[in-house]
Protein backbone atom coordinates (compact mmCIF):
# COMPACT_ATOMS: atom_id res chain seq x y z
CA UNK A 1 0.00 0.00 0.00
CA UNK A 2 2.83 2.35 0.86
CA UNK A 3 4.46 1.73 -2.52
CA UNK A 4 1.14 2.35 -4.31
CA UNK A 5 0.70 5.63 -2.45
CA UNK A 6 4.23 6.75 -3.34
CA UNK A 7 3.72 5.82 -6.99
CA UNK A 8 0.41 7.70 -7.07
CA UNK A 9 2.05 10.80 -5.60
CA UNK A 10 4.83 10.57 -8.17
CA UNK A 11 2.30 10.27 -10.99
CA UNK A 12 0.39 13.30 -9.73
CA UNK A 13 3.60 15.30 -9.37
CA UNK A 14 4.65 14.31 -12.88
CA UNK A 15 1.33 15.54 -14.28
CA UNK A 16 1.62 18.82 -12.37
CA UNK A 17 5.21 19.32 -13.55
CA UNK A 18 4.10 18.73 -17.14
CA UNK A 19 1.30 21.26 -16.85
CA UNK A 20 3.66 23.85 -15.38
CA UNK A 21 6.17 23.25 -18.18
CA UNK A 22 3.44 23.56 -20.82
CA UNK A 23 2.27 26.80 -19.21
CA UNK A 24 5.80 28.21 -19.20
CA UNK A 25 6.20 27.34 -22.88
CA UNK A 26 2.97 29.18 -23.74
CA UNK A 27 3.97 32.20 -21.64
CA UNK A 28 7.35 32.28 -23.38
CA UNK A 29 5.58 32.22 -26.74
CA UNK A 30 3.41 35.13 -25.62
CA UNK A 31 6.51 37.10 -24.62
CA UNK A 32 8.05 36.59 -28.06
CA UNK A 33 4.86 37.76 -29.77
CA UNK A 34 4.54 40.84 -27.57
CA UNK A 35 8.20 41.82 -27.97
CA UNK A 36 7.92 41.50 -31.75
CA UNK A 37 4.78 43.64 -31.81
CA UNK A 38 6.25 46.36 -29.60
CA UNK A 39 9.49 46.73 -31.56
CA UNK A 40 8.36 45.92 -35.08
CA UNK A 41 4.72 47.00 -35.30
CA UNK A 42 3.95 49.43 -32.49
CA UNK A 43 6.71 51.99 -33.04
CA UNK A 44 8.71 51.52 -29.83
CA UNK A 45 12.49 51.69 -29.71
CA UNK A 46 14.53 49.09 -27.81
CA UNK A 47 15.28 51.69 -25.13
CA UNK A 48 11.53 52.13 -24.57
CA UNK A 49 11.09 48.48 -23.59
CA UNK A 50 12.51 46.84 -20.47
CA UNK A 51 12.27 43.05 -20.39
CA UNK A 52 12.10 40.62 -17.46
CA UNK A 53 11.84 43.35 -14.84
CA UNK A 54 12.24 42.15 -11.25
CA UNK A 55 11.26 44.54 -8.49
CA UNK A 56 11.32 44.54 -4.70
CA UNK A 57 8.28 44.94 -2.51
CA UNK A 58 8.39 45.72 1.18
CA UNK A 59 5.53 44.58 3.38
CA UNK A 60 6.07 45.09 7.07
CA UNK A 61 9.54 43.77 7.90
CA UNK A 62 9.62 41.46 4.91
CA UNK A 63 11.08 42.12 1.47
CA UNK A 64 10.19 39.90 -1.46
CA UNK A 65 10.47 39.99 -5.25
CA UNK A 66 7.94 40.17 -8.05
CA UNK A 67 8.26 40.68 -11.78
CA UNK A 68 6.62 41.85 -14.97
CA UNK A 69 7.57 40.73 -18.43
CA UNK A 70 7.83 44.23 -19.88
CA UNK A 71 7.76 47.87 -18.83
CA UNK A 72 7.07 50.18 -21.76
CA UNK A 73 8.07 53.83 -21.49
CA UNK A 74 7.04 56.81 -23.58
CA UNK A 75 9.11 59.99 -23.54
CA UNK A 76 11.07 58.54 -20.65
CA UNK A 77 8.00 57.91 -18.49
CA UNK A 78 6.92 54.42 -17.44
CA UNK A 79 3.55 54.08 -19.12
CA UNK A 80 2.57 50.43 -19.45
CA UNK A 81 3.44 47.10 -17.83
CA UNK A 82 2.84 43.79 -19.56
CA UNK A 83 2.31 40.36 -17.98
CA UNK A 84 2.31 37.27 -20.19
CA UNK A 85 0.62 34.01 -19.27
CA UNK A 86 -0.48 30.70 -20.73
CA UNK A 87 -4.15 31.71 -20.89
CA UNK A 88 -7.19 32.66 -18.80
CA UNK A 89 -6.44 36.36 -19.08
CA UNK A 90 -9.47 37.39 -17.04
CA UNK A 91 -7.95 35.63 -14.02
CA UNK A 92 -4.75 37.65 -14.42
CA UNK A 93 -6.26 41.11 -14.85
CA UNK A 94 -6.17 41.88 -11.12
CA UNK A 95 -2.58 40.67 -10.83
CA UNK A 96 -1.43 43.00 -13.60
CA UNK A 97 -3.29 45.98 -12.13
CA UNK A 98 -1.79 45.34 -8.69
CA UNK A 99 1.70 45.08 -10.19
CA UNK A 100 1.24 48.36 -12.06
CA UNK A 101 0.07 50.08 -8.88
CA UNK A 102 3.06 49.08 -6.75
CA UNK A 103 5.98 48.56 -9.14
CA UNK A 104 7.31 52.04 -8.38
CA UNK A 105 6.55 55.04 -6.20
CA UNK A 106 4.33 56.33 -9.01
CA UNK A 107 1.79 53.81 -10.35
CA UNK A 108 2.14 52.91 -14.03
CA UNK A 109 -1.12 54.04 -15.69
CA UNK A 110 -1.72 51.12 -18.09
CA UNK A 111 -1.34 47.35 -17.92
CA UNK A 112 -1.58 44.55 -20.45
CA UNK A 113 -2.15 40.84 -19.96
CA UNK A 114 -1.33 38.62 -22.93
CA UNK A 115 -1.26 34.98 -23.95
CA UNK A 116 -0.23 33.54 -27.33
CA UNK A 117 -3.72 34.13 -28.77
CA UNK A 118 -4.84 37.53 -27.54
CA UNK A 119 -4.33 40.40 -25.11
CA UNK A 120 -6.26 42.79 -22.87
CA UNK A 121 -5.38 46.39 -22.11
CA UNK A 122 -6.35 47.73 -18.69
CA UNK A 123 -6.63 51.20 -17.23
CA UNK A 124 -4.81 50.92 -13.91
CA UNK A 125 -6.69 53.74 -12.19
CA UNK A 126 -10.04 51.94 -12.49
CA UNK A 127 -8.94 48.39 -13.26
CA UNK A 128 -11.24 48.40 -16.31
CA UNK A 129 -10.49 46.58 -19.55
CA UNK A 130 -10.25 49.28 -22.23
CA UNK A 131 -9.15 47.15 -25.17
CA UNK A 132 -9.03 43.54 -26.35
CA UNK A 133 -6.76 41.82 -28.84
CA UNK A 134 -3.15 42.47 -29.84
CA UNK A 135 -4.37 45.34 -31.98
CA UNK A 136 -5.55 47.12 -28.82
CA UNK A 137 -2.02 47.40 -27.45
CA UNK A 138 -1.37 51.08 -28.15
CA UNK A 139 1.25 52.21 -30.61
CA UNK A 140 3.73 54.71 -29.24
CA UNK A 141 1.91 57.81 -30.49
CA UNK A 142 -1.37 56.53 -29.04
CA UNK A 143 0.26 55.76 -25.71
CA UNK A 144 1.61 59.30 -25.55
CA UNK A 145 -1.92 60.61 -26.17
CA UNK A 146 -3.37 58.37 -23.48
CA UNK A 147 -0.73 59.54 -21.02
CA UNK A 148 -1.61 63.16 -21.70
CA UNK A 149 -5.28 62.41 -21.00
CA UNK A 150 -4.70 60.35 -17.86
CA UNK A 151 -4.54 62.02 -14.50
CA UNK A 152 -2.22 60.95 -11.67
CA UNK A 153 -3.08 57.86 -9.66
CA UNK A 154 -3.11 58.50 -5.92
CA UNK A 155 -3.12 55.59 -3.47
CA UNK A 156 -3.17 55.71 0.30
CA UNK A 157 -0.52 53.73 2.21
CA UNK A 158 -3.26 51.31 3.27
CA UNK A 159 -4.32 50.78 -0.34
CA UNK A 160 -0.72 50.25 -1.41
CA UNK A 161 -0.30 47.54 1.23
CA UNK A 162 -3.52 45.93 0.03
CA UNK A 163 -2.27 45.91 -3.57
CA UNK A 164 0.99 44.33 -2.45
CA UNK A 165 -0.90 41.58 -0.63
CA UNK A 166 -3.04 40.93 -3.70
CA UNK A 167 0.07 40.65 -5.85
CA UNK A 168 1.72 38.34 -3.31
CA UNK A 169 -1.34 36.09 -3.35
CA UNK A 170 -1.19 35.75 -7.13
CA UNK A 171 2.55 35.16 -7.12
CA UNK A 172 2.17 32.47 -4.46
CA UNK A 173 0.02 30.44 -6.86
CA UNK A 174 2.98 29.89 -9.15
CA UNK A 175 6.58 31.02 -9.35
CA UNK A 176 6.62 34.05 -11.61
CA UNK A 177 10.00 35.63 -10.86
CA UNK A 178 12.60 34.92 -13.56
CA UNK A 179 15.70 33.07 -12.45
CA UNK A 180 18.98 34.96 -12.52
CA UNK A 181 20.12 33.00 -15.55
CA UNK A 182 17.20 34.40 -17.50
CA UNK A 183 18.69 37.87 -17.37
CA UNK A 184 16.01 39.66 -15.39
CA UNK A 185 16.47 43.39 -14.94
CA UNK A 186 16.18 44.25 -11.26
CA UNK A 187 14.69 47.53 -10.06
CA UNK A 188 14.24 48.45 -6.40
CA UNK A 189 10.96 49.97 -5.32
CA UNK A 190 8.33 47.45 -4.26
CA UNK A 191 7.66 43.80 -3.46
CA UNK A 192 6.81 40.27 -4.54
CA UNK A 193 7.88 36.74 -4.26
CA UNK A 194 9.27 33.62 -5.72
CA UNK A 195 7.62 30.36 -4.73
CA UNK A 196 8.26 29.34 -1.18
CA UNK A 197 10.81 31.04 1.00
CA UNK A 198 13.63 31.34 -1.53
CA UNK A 199 12.47 34.72 -2.81
CA UNK A 200 12.31 36.33 0.61
CA UNK A 201 14.95 38.47 2.25
CA UNK A 202 14.73 37.72 5.93
CA UNK A 203 15.07 41.13 7.50
CA UNK A 204 13.41 39.88 10.67
CA UNK A 205 15.88 37.06 11.24
CA UNK A 206 19.02 37.49 13.34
Amino acid sequence: MADESINRQRQIQSILDGEIEDGEDLAAEARKIVEYLLLEKKGYEPEDVQKNVIFELKLGRETVNSSVDFIVSANGKQAMIIKCSSGSLSSRERQAVAAARVISSTPVPFAVVADPATAEVLEVKTGAVIGEGFGAIPVKTELLRLLAETGPISLTPERIDREKRILLAFDAIKCCVPRGADGGVRIAETEESQCGESGKKSENKP
